[in-house]
């Protein structure tokens, strides 16, 4: 009769906890993050006091059949206190153990959150930096050969030397911009034509020449920078993707984060980790008498949730910092744009590609800094709540 009464007692002691584990149901939106975070806190608190207030009560109890035990003889009614104490015992020994289930789940599920939340973010910036036209304006800018005005004063100019039957620039040397430039220089001082249109030729160019040659070089630093930051994101993105399979694996789901995200099966991912809370739970209760809270399986299945709701915590930071050194680089792009030191003199031959490219880092920067950049996440209390230290 007692083998079957504990597990049925300990099972209706569960269910008899008035607060249950509520999941955070949206995806918290950048603007929407410290309410997310305050609703978290509050969770964990609830279920924090709940089980405290039980385990109070619970160790009370035993305080009082302790000290009942202490005045009570050799009798029947101390064979039932002590037998009433040893089922107090494993009320405490269950409770003490579920609670630690219940608060990492909260802690577990609030790391899902942020996952879904970050790889959207990642995302939307790999979307961002395709859909940027910093290498098309860049290869434009940066080779006088893109430039009408340039072809054709080159073109007038290359004329005037076949006249004189001077040497003439290969084609496979035209697309190189420095090549070109010096060519054209040259054939604006050697070409056949008075000093006075030879001048006013190479007026013309003069500012698409200074602007190419000067500019190239750091134009370059841009275009190859970008590259890399655009690496560093799909990096970043398969770390993310890495990090989701490690995470959902501990309870037994196995579908990709990309999977996952395309068939919004996020529901089901849920259900593993209920599921696999309450088999841990069920097997509390049945397994009472053996204090199954401080078994070696258990613990290491604890450690594992532990650990996997830290590596979200690690992949904050790492996000944190790509972001922080994205916002970096395209200040010092910034910087390296607008420090073009005839940029007043030569405005009206800069083409639009100039100011689009300018448009294109200064609305970068404030993607970095505004949309993606999460300061709410990188806080303490973030990491509080992850690493089970919420007050």
């Amino acid at each position: 009769m007692k083998t079957t009464f504990y597990p049925l007692f300990f099972s209706f002691l569960l269910s008899c906890l008035p607060f249950s584990v509520k999941a955070f149901s949206g995806l918290p939106d950048t603007l929407q993050i410290n309410a997310w975070l305050e609703d978290s806190e509050q969770q964990y608190r609830k279920m924090r006091e709940e089980y405290q207030r039980k385990i109070s009560r619970l160790t009370y109890e035993l305080w009082r059949i302790d000290s009942d035990l202490s005045k009570a003889g050799e009798s029947e009614h101390r064979l039932h206190l002590l037998e009433k104490r040893i089922a107090l015992q494993k009320q405490l020994s269950v409770a003490m153990s579920t609670q630690e289930l219940d608060l990492l789940k909260i802690r577990y599920r609030k790391g899902i959150d942020l996952i879904k939340l970050l790889y959207e973010k990642i995302l939307a910036l790999d979307h961002h930096f395709s859909g940027m036209k910093i290498y098309q304006n860049i290869s434009m800018l940066s080779n006088p050969n893109s430039y009408p005005e340039f072809l054709e004063v080159r073109s007038l100019l290359e004329q005037r030397l076949k006249k004189k039957n001077l040497l003439q620039l290969p084609p496979v040397l035209e697309s190189n911009p420095y090549l070109s430039a010096t060519f054209s220089i040259v054939s604006a001082m050697l070409g056949e034509a008075e000093p006075k249109d030879r001048s006013q030729d190479l007026q013309r160019i003069a500012c698409i020449l200074d602007f190419t040659v000067s500019m190239n070089a750091d134009l370059n630093v841009i275009r190859h920078e970008t590259e890399f930051l655009q690496d560093a994101n799909r990096q970043l993105k398969r770390d993310c993707e890495r990090l989701f399979e490690d995470y959902a694996k501990v309870v037994g789901y196995f579908v990709s984060l990309e999977s996952c995200r395309q068939n919004d099966d996020w529901e089901a991912l849920y259900i593993k980790l209920d599921d696999f809370i309450a088999a841990l739970q069920e097997q509390l209760v049945q397994n009472a008498d053996f204090n199954y809270g401080m078994e070696p399986h258990f613990r290491r299945t604890l450690v594992n949730l532990e650990f996997a709701t830290q590596r979200v915590a690690d992949f904050i930071a790492a996000y944190s910092d790509f972001i922080r050194q994205g916002a970096q680089y395209y200040r010092k792009f910034d910087n390296i744009v607008s420090n073009y030191e005839n940029e007043e003199r030569c405005s009206d031959d800069l083409p639009k590609q100039y100011e689009d490219l300018h448009d294109d880092i200064r609305e970068t920067i404030d993607k970095f800094q505004n949309t993606y950049n999460l300061p709410e996440i990188q806080g303490s209390r973030l990491k509080d709540l992850l690493y089970g230290m919420t007050n």
